[in-house]
């Protein structure tokens, strides 16, 4: 497993390694041209539920999009870690990960049963109308 966990994490750290699942994974593409895509996004967790944004901008979506998948754990090293965007955070941390050309991704074949799959943060139904207008964090409504 990994090095450390994530809320051991600061910034700049590169040669740490973290044993994470890749809970959630998604594109972003530009909203003026759907064709043209911004960067892929992940949230991640580690063995405890600790969960963290992570994301991976051109030229190195090419690189890595293809080993990743949705649900998959992996021991990752030579990444960065740096302060988290201030708007739409998809889990409540102030650092997130961005791939680099060094970064290392290892898929961990034998999973311990406990490693958390989810994360989520319920908001109450009578808050949601106060998260109009602020975009701090993605708010969405469950499908289904």
């Amino acid at each position: 497993m990994g090095d450390v966990l994530i809320p051991s994490l600061q910034c700049g750290n590169l040669s740490v390694t973290i044993c994470v699942r890749v809970s959630r994974f998604w594109d972003f593409s530009d909203p003026q041209d759907n064709a043209r895509l911004l960067h892929c996004d992940m949230v991640l967790l580690d063995e405890e539920g600790n969960s963290i944004h992570a994301t991976i901008y051109p030229p190195f979506i090419e690189k890595f999009r293809p080993l990743i998948k949705e649900g998959s754990v992996y021991n990752m090293t030579y990444f960065r870690v740096r302060a988290s965007n201030n708007l739409y955070k998809p889990v409540p941390n102030d650092i997130m990960i961005t791939f680099t050309n060094w970064t290392k991704l290892e898929q961990v074949i034998e999973i311990p049963p406990a490693f958390p799959t989810l994360t989520y943060s319920l908001t109450h139904i009578e808050q949601i109308h106060s998260r109009i207008d602020h975009k701090d964090y993605y708010t969405g409504m469950p499908l289904g």
